[in-house]
């Protein structure tokens, strides 16, 4: 594996290269100062990823894709040759819940910073045994100015290189479960950006990221975590990153936030996503609903994951720890005998 990983970075060095010396000359020409992004927020599981794909119909936006994420550092020079070898080579369907996906599909822009960084909270994901990534840059605890300065710096200079790949002349449309809690830092670099939050019940979200880890990101540990650990670890993250998205929430501007819930996007998409067009001024939404219903007629035969029933122990945590979200978004608390 290292032998792989030496040969690839020796090989890719020229058109690093060639990507540093373009982007330099055409990056000054990326402006977010009257087109400010919009951000699909909410914790891991919570229907992050259909909402974004819903909203990606609407040619007003641009968004990350696949393969400018995992091939960040190369992609401009890269692309005619690079990614139909990504779409040959990448799985049709996510192992975690078979929403189909290709090298165009809208994708979460924390995959490139942290080809770009140790500053990103994802990081945990590979070194589960330290926390310190995901509580330093997603929910900015012990976060020392300079690191913060730091941040902002690459995350910006990231989203420029998105919008100049993508087309500088359309709105941002960036959805990551990672930027739930970093609301006031987000606001700092463009304090007029929209927000999307969305959540759903407690209880299906812990089932569903206990099935991501055992599906998805285990595969990815470099260091033993056990199972129980794992849980531990969903629990602390729901918490955190939701409590701190409850305390920074009202430094949003109330035309640019709205809250939906899972249940009602799935229930009724439409008038969901109208109401998310009007609460928040995206636009004119009968001018995209024949494409939102057009992608919803491909999904139609989607079947949700199915999972085994919590146990009392796992139920009594989920309660005592998440019981403010169960009260702020009004969920059912089940009993336990």
């Amino acid at each position: 594996m290292r032998v792989k990983i030496v040969l690839f970075i020796l090989g890719s060095a020229p058109f690093r290269w060639m990507q540093s010396i373009y982007i330099s000359f055409r990056i000054r020409s990326v402006s977010f100062y009257e087109n400010e992004p919009v951000f699909v927020i909410g914790h891991w599981r919570s229907g992050t990823t259909h909402l974004h794909y819903l909203l990606s119909q609407d040619n007003q936006f641009s968004y990350l894709e696949a393969f400018q994420a995992f091939f960040f550092r190369v992609a401009f020079v890269s692309k005619t040759f690079m990614r139909p070898l990504l779409n040959y080579f990448m799985p049709s369907t996510r192992p975690q819940d078979n929403i189909k996906i290709n090298a165009s599909a809208p994708t979460e822009e924390e995959h490139p910073l942290t080809n770009l960084t140790e500053k990103s909270g994802m990081q945990t994901f590979f070194f589960p045994q330290n926390r310190s990534y995901f509580d330093k840059y997603n929910i900015f605890l012990g976060t020392s100015k300079k690191e913060k300065k730091q941040w902002k710096k690459i995350y910006h200079k990231m989203l420029l290189q998105i919008a100049l790949y993508q087309g500088k002349e359309k709105k941002l449309l960036l959805k990551n479960p990672h930027n739930t809690a970093r609301i006031k830092v987000l606001l700092e670099l463009y304090p007029n950006a929209k927000f999307i939050f969305i959540h759903r019940n407690p209880y299906d979200v812990f089932q569903s990221n206990i099935h991501l880890y055992n599906k998805t990101i285990k595969s990815q540990f470099l260091q033993d975590f056990s199972d129980e650990k794992i849980k531990e670890r969903v629990l602390y993250c729901y918490e955190t990153t939701l409590k701190k998205y409850i305390e920074e929430r009202e430094l949003i501007p109330s035309q640019n936030l709205i809250e939906i819930s899972y249940k009602e996007l799935s229930d009724a998409p439409l008038s969901t996503i109208k109401k998310i067009y009007n609460q928040i001024n995206l636009g004119d939404f009968e001018t995209i609903e024949p494409k939102i219903k057009s992608y919803l007629s491909t999904v139609k035969n989607y079947k949700k994951n199915t999972f085994s029933i919590l146990t009392e122990k796992e139920t009594q945590s989920i309660n005592e720890r998440w019981e403010f979200s169960f009260n702020e978004w009004k969920y059912p608390i089940d009993k336990i005998n």
